[in-house]
């Protein structure tokens, strides 16, 4: 009775480590599966992340080489306006030059007549004070023909007379007796009238077939 007791019991035990094992085995096979989904789950949400970090530094450099783009593209329009502009002032400059260099030529006379008889009639002729400079006061200019030029464009009675006080410019500033209405007709008085005009004029001229 006890030796089949035994085999009983051996069985037992041999069908429970049996099963043990198929159990152990199917654990450990299901430990190994949740293992490699929890792999693949962690790579692909490192792949996502990485991917998701990737796209985002993609953006954002696009964003910056836009920014850097845009930035040189102004700086550049900067720098030609830049050199433009100083052009145009090399051209106002050696124009200024030119027309304070025609002092000394035989046409300036003529030039400097016709100014002030334009000065005397912007203000409408009457008593006026031409000044010049020291060089031109020494000039032949004829005021009798002047006088009557103006007062033709004017229809008034017109006097001029040259004045003590003398300017430093080349050209003429012609004013009223009392001082108070003056017409600048100096070289340097019309270029600074004229020169947002005048700058594009030699814009034009300059960079119509550059642009």
């Amino acid at each position: 009775m006890k030796a089949s007791e035994n085999r009983i019991i051996d069985r037992i035990l041999k069908d429970a480590r049996a099963e043990a094992e198929i159990i152990l085995k199917d654990a450990q096979k299901s430990a190994q599966t949740i293992i490699e989904k929890q792999r693949l789950s962690a790579r692909h949400s490192a792949e996502k992340e990485a991917n998701s970090l990737l796209k985002r530094a993609e953006n954002e450099a696009d964003i910056i080489r836009g920014k850097v783009s845009t930035d040189i593209k102004r700086r550049a329009g900067w720098m030609v306006l830049a050199e433009k502009n100083r052009l145009i002032t090399s051209v106002l400059t050696e124009t200024k030059n030119r027309l304070i260099n025609m002092q000394n030529s035989e046409e300036y006379v003529p030039i400097l007549e016709k100014l002030i008889v334009d000065a005397g009639a912007v203000l409408g002729g009457g008593v006026l004070e031409v000044l010049l400079n020291e060089n031109d006061t020494k000039l032949p200019l004829k005021l009798d023909k002047l006088v009557k030029e103006i007062s033709d464009r004017t229809d008034m009675e017109t006097h001029l007379r040259f004045s003590e006080q003398q300017i430093t410019e080349v050209g003429v500033i012609v004013r009223t007796i009392d001082n108070r209405i003056f017409v600048d007709n100096t070289f340097a008085g019309i270029l600074s009238r004229r020169e947002r005009e005048l700058r594009l004029k030699i814009a034009q001229i300059l960079f119509s077939q550059v642009d």
